[in-house]
């Protein structure tokens, strides 16, 4: 299935509003049995629609420093690797990358931290220019609203329509528009693993 029916959008709101709650009591608010929320939820994980449940700490209520907001220009080409360096960074909370040379970093820092991120990742050739803002509040309240499904055929790239084909190889699923793509892809696949056999 390659679409998102209401009862799915249903059941991720509820687990955007209390990811702790359990799947009977999100069976009784949309009419279903928990084996089969469960069955639902196990489907978006594997179609990688969540991709696994986080804890949301309240960082201004721990002693972890200042929320500080950093907007990072950098030189043309030089983006994805300042994206890396960033993320490995326990105090950054997220990184937003844009189509531009372009970096924006939410973190917790005290003085210290600051200064040892602008000396030894933000004084980079790679940087053109930063600026670190201080925080004063902040709300992250991520929704959906008209959710479909956007899968695409690993083989061909098109957006898969209706139903499509699904692979398992290795304990992981394909997902493929048609069964030409599917033909192609397990020939590539079995090309591939005879390869790497004889190598």
């Amino acid at each position: 299935m390659s679409e998102l029916d209401d009862t799915d959008v249903r059941i991720l709101r509820l687990l955007l509003d209390d990811a702790r709650q359990s799947y009977t009591d999100i069976g009784e608010q949309v009419d279903l049995s928990a084996p089969t929320v469960s069955n639902r939820v196990s489907r978006l994980e594997e179609l990688g629609v969540i991709q696994g449940f986080t804890l949301d700490i309240d960082r201004s209520m721990l002693r972890v420093g200042d929320a500080v907001l950093i907007e990072i220009r950098t030189e043309p080409g030089e983006t994805d690797a300042l994206v890396a360096s960033l993320t490995e960074i326990d105090a950054v909370e997220y990184v937003v990358q844009s189509f531009e040379p372009r970096v924006t970093v939410h973190a917790f820092m005290d003085d210290q931290e600051l200064e040892a991120l602008v000396t030894e990742t933000l004084d980079a050739a790679s940087v053109e220019s930063y600026e670190i803002r201080k925080v004063s509040h902040s709300v992250w309240d991520p929704g959906i609203d008209h959710a479909d499904l956007a899968m695409e055929c690993v083989q061909c790239g098109k957006p898969i329509r209706g139903d499509g084909v699904s692979v398992t190889v290795e304990k992981r699923r394909y997902y493929l528009c048609c069964t030409s793509c599917e033909s192609a892809f397990k020939e590539e696949y079995e090309t591939l693993r005879t390869a790497a056999g004889d190598g």
